[in-house]
């Protein structure tokens, strides 16, 4: 019995450490594009919100992900950005439910693909105020189409 007691606390012991390394390596931190381009993406605890706020004084684009009309945040988004030569500027795979973006100047368009389901939207970054750019999958969850399909019946 002794034995079984010390193989589950071991166990136990490196499932914690995993869990916490896990922890360590996915807080945001500020990365670098394959195109150069310093960003950040974050934004699913407490602790990963107050890390985005405490940077995004630091960047010029803000982008939120979210589906469904409560807003529900969403991970896993595919992000690309275009300039106005529809040349790709910005590549980031996974993106978290904030992105915050260092963009020069310029007019832009952003490509976002959440489950398959792609969104764009263009935009423009100026010099004296930083964009903030909401993206939701609407009626992308059962609890939407629920809705949806008890307005239809009420008609």
């Amino acid at each position: 019995m002794k034995n079984l007691n010390t193989l589950f606390s071991s166990l136990m012991g490196s499932m914690l450490l995993c869990v916490s390394l896990y922890g360590f390596a996915d807080a945001p931190s500020i990365k670098m594009s394959d195109q150069g381009i310093s960003y950040m993406t974050g934004g699913i605890s407490a602790d990963e919100v107050e890390v985005m706020r405490q940077h995004i004084q630091q960047f010029n684009l803000r982008v939120i992900f979210s589906e469904g009309k409560s807003g529900r945040s969403v991970t896993d988004v595919n992000v690309s950005m275009y300039d106005k030569r529809n040349t790709l500027i910005f590549d980031v795979m996974g993106a978290q439910p904030q992105l915050l973006v260092n963009l020069p100047t310029g007019t832009y368009k952003v490509v976002a693909d959440y489950n398959g389901v792609k969104q764009s939207h263009s935009f423009s970054i100026t010099t004296d105020k930083p964009k903030k750019i909401i993206l939701n999958w609407k009626n992308t969850t059962e609890e939407d189409q629920i809705d949806e399909a008890d307005m239809d019946a009420s008609d």
